[in-house]
């Protein structure tokens, strides 16, 4: 279960609770309301536009412990509003000051299964944001309400959202997850870990130096990783200050719910995701400081490769000059070009590398690879000019051109230093030169840097 998940299922619980006492599940101002006033929180709506609300839609602050809201002419958009905001109260974002500048009741539950989606994993805020529009919209409308509605008393998407005052798309997003998503067991029912062996005790306690652990398959790798980060938050670490980094998707949720399942709060605070979607986030948030007047959008390969196919005929290229059908070579040379990327290498440096190549003397066989090298690094500097001129990146940018941005600017080096000052890396034998030189631009000679992987299973090897 990810965090995400636990999110959904605490305001459920939280809206079974509150129909308990007695608050009508048709009326959802009524329902935020009362949660409002049980944990002391003071609700003041605000006209749209005041200067009060700070060009947001909703903030929660700590101080005061209150939420100001913009005044709509729905009941139900104030409800979500507010219950997007009790969402960081109750989801443990309430020791700090909370503001939204939009929201989305009809936000879908599940990622894209393709397309830049697949790699997207915004700042903790960001993703935050997204958990609390859905933290809101299961605590007005729960998923097995919505499914029971339909199915036992027959009413449809457009008749429940009459009657609860909602947007129709709303309740249509939340049908339809009701109806498609798969459940899932909360923690309490997937059952405890067992306890760690000595050797894994001693790993998970490690605190300070670069530590690696090299397990094999098996041996408890991903319980070892999960216990180091429990340790962490039972220390007194700020889960907000915890990075957990892995190279897939499957990996990455794997932990997410192995660490909801033993603390939701702490792992819905804390960041973990691939370093794809990490590096991702570093270019969003620091795209001006990268030069990108707007935040750049991820292209994928097909579209590169018909972007490049425009160029090819003015490259002066031989060896992967194919004018009647340039697919095939062009996809091999961005597969050149993006294992340059995983060495932090730049087209100039390809370049001077495939020069130095053809030094006096070699046989001909390697004047011949040097050649073919020169065409990739002018065809790579098409390629980076063609994603500069569209404000682009590609998969391989993602992590060296973050490497190659912190190691010029100290300054955002030391804040993101200040900022995640534990980071933890599954799969570690699957390193390649930019990930380990983005972990060295993260850490301090490696403090708190704690690693685990297995030689034997890297991709690279």
């Amino acid at each position: 279960m990810d965090a995400i998940e636990i999110g959904r299922q605490s305001a459920a619980r939280l809206h079974d609770e509150l129909v308990t006492l007695g608050c009508d599940p048709w009326k959802p101002l009524a329902l935020v309301t009362m949660e409002a006033d049980r944990r002391g929180i003071e609700i003041n709506p605000i006209e749209a536009g005041s200067p009060l609300l700070a060009g947001s839609r909703a903030s929660f602050d700590p101080l005061t412990r209150s939420i100001k809201h913009e005044r709509t002419s729905s009941d139900f958009e104030n409800a979500f509003l507010i219950a997007h905001e009790l969402g960081h109260v109750t989801l443990g974002d309430d020791r700090i000051e909370n503001a939204t500048a939009d929201v989305d009741p009809a936000r879908p539950a599940e990622a894209a299964p393709v397309g830049e989606e697949r790699i997207v994993d915004y700042s903790r805020k960001a993703r935050r944001e997204v958990q609390m529009d859905l933290f809101a919209r299961e605590l007005l409308l729960p998923r097995p309400t919505a499914r029971r509605l339909h199915l036992e008393a027959g009413m449809s998407a457009s008749q429940i959202a009459d009657k609860l005052g909602a947007p129709f798309a709303a309740v249509a997003q939340q049908l339809l997850d009701a109806l498609l998503l798969p459940a899932v067991l909360p923690p309490s029912e997937t059952g405890p870990d067992k306890p760690l062996n000595e050797r894994q005790l001693e790993a998970a306690s490690h605190r300070g130096a670069a530590y690696l652990l090299e397990a094999g398959p098996g041996t408890g790798k991903t319980k070892t990783l999960v216990a180091r980060v429990a340790g962490l938050v039972q220390e007194g670490v700020d889960p907000r200050s915890i990075v957990v980094l892995t190279y897939s998707n499957k990996a990455a949720g794997e932990l997410s719910t192995r660490l909801a399942g033993l603390n939701p709060e702490a792992a819905a605070a804390m960041w973990i995701g691939t370093f794809h979607a990490f590096g991702l986030n570093l270019i969003r948030r620091f795209h001006k400081e990268m030069g990108y007047a707007s935040e750049p959008r991820l292209i994928d390969r097909p579209d590169a490769i018909s972007r490049l196919r425009d160029q090819v005929a003015s490259l002066n290229l031989t060896y992967y000059r194919d004018l009647y059908d340039p697919t095939m070579q062009l996809r091999d040379v961005l597969g050149a070009i993006s294992r340059a990327q995983d060495e932090v290498v730049s087209h100039e440096r390809y370049a001077e590398l495939a020069e130095a190549m053809a030094k006096p003397g070699v046989d001909s066989a390697t004047v011949e690879a040097s050649d073919k090298a020169l065409e990739v690094s002018r065809i790579y500097r098409c390629y980076e000019d063609i994603k500069a001129k569209r404000g682009r990146v590609d998969f391989g940018d993602l992590v060296a051109r973050c490497v190659t941005f912190l190691e010029e600017r100290q300054d955002v080096r030391l804040a993101l230093r200040a900022e995640f000052r534990h980071i933890l890396v599954d799969e570690y034998q699957d390193v390649n030169r930019a990930s380990v030189r983005l972990l060295q631009a993260l850490t301090a000679d490696g403090r708190n840097l704690w690693c685990v992987g297995d030689v034997r299973q890297s991709i690279y090897r």
